[in-house]
């Protein structure tokens, strides 16, 4: 029997291609394979579904995917995750979580609030992939295109920021995702000097995120993109601590050879910044349906 290792689990992933376009295994083989890594918790997180056709990606035009579509493959993946919990519950606590999009702008909050109360979920994710319209880690050619709307790097990378902030105190997520995500597709060497704009902007957005209470994700899918590197830098690590905000991890996975990717080197990451604990979901032992935090000692 697989040792269990209490640090090593993902809040943030679980993307199966019964429902998300673009994943690669299906969910059973995910949960299998935390499963045998010796996982006590896995969060599973599936994209929320685009309800305007002008959000659509391109290979779910390909597919002929529609709005609805994607409505109604989110809610097979409430109850599939539902029964699934109660299937492996010996195994494995899963918890079912929603990674939310902020599109449209003027109608995602109320969308977001729709879905969790319809789809009984158990906690949120707040993720940033668009802004003002724009596809910022789907290409480097759509990521191009964002910096040349928003007329340069500098500017896409505060609004970036700006609008996780108000994601953050709009939605007021229990996890905050891949803080830095607009950093993917640049390569390191592309990463310029941050600015006084830019650093402003990110630590309104940190701000907001201690106010709020929420999570700071540790997502190694960073080290599967040109950037190879852990989300977020170092130096936001640093900055997050400062102000006591609390970290956990998240793997990303879209298929079994993502589940607890690079997670030993997450734990470490902390651990050589002097922090030395981590907080996982669990649920709670007295109601099963209440979501709870555990702080989890890394050494």
């Amino acid at each position: 029997m697989q040792t269990i290792i209490p640090w090593l689990f993902s809040v943030h992933g679980g993307h199966s291609k019964e429902f998300c376009d673009h994943a690669d295994s299906f969910i059973e083989e995910i949960i299998h394979r935390a499963i045998e890594l010796g996982m006590p918790v896995y969060g599973i997180s599936e994209h929320a579904p685009r309800n305007h056709t002008k959000y659509l990606y391109p290979e779910e035009i390909d597919m002929n995917w529609t709005p609805e579509v994607l409505m109604n493959k989110f809610y097979s993946y409430c109850k599939t995750v539902e029964k699934l919990q109660d299937k492996y519950m010996s195994q494995i606590t899963l918890l079912k979580g929603l990674e939310i999009e902020v599109v449209p702008p003027d109608d995602y909050v109320s969308f977001t609030q729709e879905l969790v109360h319809k789809g009984n979920i158990e906690y949120i994710i707040g993720s940033v992939h668009w802004v003002n319209g724009y596809m910022i880690d789907y290409s480097r050619d759509k990521f191009n295109e964002a910096v040349k709307a928003h007329y340069g790097l500098e500017n896409l990378v505060v609004a970036y920021y700006q609008t996780l902030k108000d994601m953050v105190k709009s939605i007021k997520p229990d996890i905050v995702a891949h803080f830095d995500l607009i950093t993917c597709f640049l390569e390191p060497e592309e990463i310029p000097a941050y600015t006084h704009p830019q650093i402003n902007a990110i630590e309104q957005a940190l701000e907001e995120i201690k106010s709020n209470n929420c999570l700071l994700e540790l997502n190694t899918s960073g080290l599967r993109k040109p950037i190879n590197r852990i989300f977020p830098d170092k130096f936001i690590i640093k900055k997050s601590n400062e102000l006591k905000i609390p970290f956990t991890f998240g793997d990303d996975s879209h298929n079994i050879q993502q589940v607890g990717y690079r997670l030993q080197l997450a734990r470490q990451t902390l651990i050589d910044l002097g922090i030395t604990e981590v907080t996982r979901l669990n649920k709670s032992q007295q109601n099963n349906s209440k979501i709870i935090r555990e702080q989890i000692s890394l050494i």
